[in-house]
């Protein structure tokens, strides 16, 4: 199935692959499936070029539902990965303890995931929110929007950083 989904992503182009909606009940295209598929892709090559995960290999899943999540599944299956998502929900030692059978080569967080482990704690608890720290698990990378005190963000292969210049700015 995830095969057809794959294959119907690349060929999909511009067609919408997964919506949304406003506060105000509007419904709104996420993300197109050309992107959905270039996004897997990219995390595809990361994964296996950058972190040197290979078939076999478990992957933990902290990011919340949305185009970046669905991304990430779809680039651990094209790599044969064993995807454990990590709900925070379920609480530290039940993740621990499952975790316990496969340790995760790499953990994939979103900022949210990483401020329920971290920072954001104290607040997370009151909603019955919590995650183990992240580097407990094993070593941590940043999935989207990177916010301050976050992990490091993670480059797609053969992307260069944008050079950074120094000086003053004139009026």
């Amino acid at each position: 199935m995830l095969d057809l989904l794959d294959h119907t992503l690349r060929h999909g182009g511009d067609r919408p692959a997964l919506l949304g909606c406003t506060r105000a009940g509007t419904v709104r295209v996420r993300v197109r499936c050309g992107e959905l598929a270039d996004l897997a892709e990219g995390y595809t090559a990361a994964l296996h070029h950058r972190y040197g995960l290979r078939p076999g290999d478990t992957l933990g899943v902290a990011v919340r539902p949305g185009p970046h999540a669905l991304a990430v599944l779809l680039a651990a299956h094209r790599l044969g990965l064993r995807a454990a998502v990590l709900d925070p929900a379920a609480g530290p030692d039940v993740l621990r303890a499952r975790l316990a059978l496969a340790p995760p080569a790499l953990v994939l967080a979103d900022a949210a995931a990483q401020a329920v482990a971290g920072w954001a704690r104290p607040l997370a608890r009151r909603a019955q929110l919590a995650l183990p720290p992240l580097r407990t698990l094993g070593p941590v990378a940043t999935v989207g929007p990177r916010r301050p005190a976050a992990h490091p963000r993670w480059r797609r292969p053969g992307r260069r950083r944008p050079s950074r210049t120094t000086g003053t700015a004139t009026r």
